[in-house]
């Protein structure tokens, strides 16, 4: 029976451990972007974890100092930790998904500061028909999402790991 839990356990550290290294990979593809059109010429442009604020980057190191904690303690270096590890990594974790969802939420809205009855009107200028000449959209990019996965995935392996060691508390 201990060699399933340390089989199970082995698992959901891999498992930690490619979070860490999802969230990684994915803080260097797009994590905002934003596209506009106008008179038929289209223009985007995205930014990745590193340039997208607070909590994008923060989001990446945690995951990977969760990761990093996983692989200190596989590879036999005997730190005193003040908790558990699973513990550890789960609060990492959680704390990465909070801050991506909040970094999601907080993202400038593309159409924010556009005013769409003014917008309407550049159609009414003698002959000009503008129509849907003019678009503008943004929203989160495909290495956010891969963020949320790999801190959401790495969150619920440490909450498994945290409830097969027995060690609830600190």
């Amino acid at each position: 029976m201990a060699g399933s839990q340390s089989g199970t356990m082995r698992t959901l550290d891999r498992v930690v451990i490619g979070a860490a290294l999802l969230a990684y990979i994915s803080s260097f593809l797009p994590w905002y972007s934003a596209s506009i059109t106008v008179l038929g010429i289209d223009r985007s442009s995205g930014v990745d974890a590193w340039n997208a604020g607070f909590g994008a980057w923060f989001a990446v190191l945690l995951l990977v100092a969760a990761g990093g904690v996983v692989l200190l303690d596989a590879f036999g270096g005997r730190v005193t930790l003040p908790a558990s590890r699973p513990l550890i990594t789960l609060g990492l974790s959680a704390l990465a998904v909070l801050t991506i969802v909040l970094r999601w939420v907080t993202f400038p809205d593309a159409s924010g500061g556009l005013d769409t009855r003014k917008v309407d009107r550049l159609g009414e200028l003698g002959d000009f028909d503008l129509g849907s000449a003019f678009a503008v959209s943004s929203g989160a990019g495909v290495g956010l999402y891969l963020g949320l996965i790999a801190a959401v995935a790495a969150s619920v392996a440490s909450l498994l790991a945290l409830r097969t060691s027995g060690r609830n508390r600190l």
